[in-house]
């Protein structure tokens, strides 16, 4: 299961051995175990675990990606994650991703991978998170 040559791979969590994924989240406590082993992915770059984010099936093809995180020194890799995670959902038949960003830089981010702000106040994902930030959603082409 070695990665030589630095790929990325996105693994259910589910898959992952109790070992690698306590190491993992040992640094990183401020993930949700249960809602991550139920449909969140970990991330692996080479032999290491950097990163872990949650796909969680909405209805008729949305996907709310939540609890997006990468280890601070892979934080370069970000784009490029969120990218795989588009590929990723397109493979699942998703229609369109949800994503809720608190941070003005996540805001450019995503921005800048074409999803669009959420202006409507109805999104059904808006009473999940009763939080300070912004929705955001990508929509494939058909």
């Amino acid at each position: 299961m070695s990665n030589r040559g630095g790929r990325m791979n996105i693994i259910e969590a589910s898959e992952v051995t109790k070992e690698r994924l306590e190491q993992f989240l040992e640094n990183n406590n401020q993930i949700d175990i249960s809602s991550l082993l139920s449909t969140g992915y970990v991330v692996e770059y080479g032999d290491k675990i950097i990163g872990c984010f949650e796909l969680a099936p909405i209805e008729n093809g949305a996907y709310w990606l939540k609890q997006l995180y990468i280890i601070r020194n892979e934080a370069v890799k970000l784009p490029v994650l969120l990218e795989f995670i588009l590929v990723f959902a397109k493979q699942k038949k998703a229609k369109v991703v949800y994503a809720h960003s608190e941070q003005p830089v996540t805001d450019l981010l995503l921005e800048s991978l074409s999803f669009s702000l959420q202006t409507s106040q109805s999104l059904k994902l808006q009473q999940a998170v009763k939080r300070k930030g912004h929705w955001w959603s990508y929509k494939y082409a058909n």
